[in-house]
């Protein structure tokens, strides 16, 4: 049967201690900090001037962070007690992880990002992956990179770790409940249908929670939320630690018709496919545009 993992990602209050970024439909997840087995900055991502202004200063561009999960590349790694509960839940290739976080919105005042005073800060989802292989890492990854000189030095691929340490790789398709019009792996854009926070000002940690899901509708319930009292009639109490939530649904139909409202906020394959051909385009009228101008280029840019 397949399984849905709700797995928290990104920025919390002690790790970062500031929400991810949303700005409009956009959603930038925010690496954790680290400076073990990586060699990933908040510059290298393209994200160091966010960060530093959105931290008041306390982060820096060039401090490294954990790259993960990938979801340029479809990569996604785990290890410890994390990795342990995936293995003991039978978590295998099919399963779809949809990944989750503390995000805020942002404005820009004086040139300056900064935190919308209109949102509290709230979770949602940011992105998916279905597991399309497992590859376990062990202590010393070095091999996998022999074999794989190119893989972007996902953290998990370098370094020390623990003896479970897992890289999962991304399907090339999505395929689940009959919905397969997506890539295995990809980012949502921001709406109602991936917030899960019912009203972030009172408590964020209050999902909005489907039948399929919840228990006091005959829903399979997930791991680390067997305590009753969590579950009201259309929500659930997240608790407070943990990463990885499994859940075994039973309620097939109910299932995929949540999942496809969900999807409708992250583009098809074709839609993916036209935007990469419009970006050529752009990229090609932009370099014929430079050629026939070039000397003036030159002109301006030497003169």
């Amino acid at each position: 049967m397949t399984k849905i993992i709700f797995s928290r990602k990104g920025f919390d209050s002690s790790t970062g201690g500031i929400p991810s970024m949303k700005r409009g439909g956009n959603l930038i997840s925010f690496p954790i900090p680290s400076n073990k087995n990586t060699l990933t900055t908040y510059n290298h991502l393209g994200l160091g001037k966010d960060i530093k202004e959105l931290s008041n200063g306390k982060i820096s561009p060039t401090d490294t962070c954990h790259f993960d999960p990938n979801l340029n590349y479809g990569e996604f790694g785990q290890v410890g007690a994390a990795q342990t509960h995936l293995e003991n839940n039978d978590v295998n290739i099919g399963d779809l992880f949809l990944f989750w976080g503390w995000f805020r919105e942002t404005v820009t005042i004086d040139k300056k990002i900064v935190f919308s005073k209109e949102d509290p800060g709230h979770y949602r989802f940011f992105g998916w992956l279905q597991i399309g292989k497992i590859i376990r890492l062990g202590k010393d990854p070095s091999w996998y990179l022999k074999t794989k000189p190119n893989s972007m030095s996902h953290p998990h691929t370098i370094g020390h770790w623990k003896v479970n340490n897992t890289l999962y790789l991304a399907s090339k398709k999505l395929s689940i409940f009959s919905i397969d019009d997506y890539y295995g792996f990809g980012k949502f854009n921001a709406s109602n249908k991936t917030n899960l926070s019912i009203n972030p000002s009172i408590k964020k940690s209050i999902w909005k929670c489907p039948k399929w899901l919840n228990p006091v509708h005959g829903g399979c319930g997930m791991t680390y939320h067997k305590d009753k009292k969590r579950w009201e009639n259309d929500s659930v109490n997240v608790v407070g630690r943990g990463q990885e939530f499994i859940a075994e649904p039973k309620k097939i139909e109910d299932c995929k018709k949540w999942l496809k409202n969900i999807f409708k906020d992250a583009k098809t394959i074709e839609e993916v496919k036209e935007a990469k051909k419009l970006a050529e385009q752009i990229n090609q009228e932009a370099l014929r545009r430079a050629y026939l101008n070039k000397e003036q280029w030159i002109k301006d840019t030497f003169h």
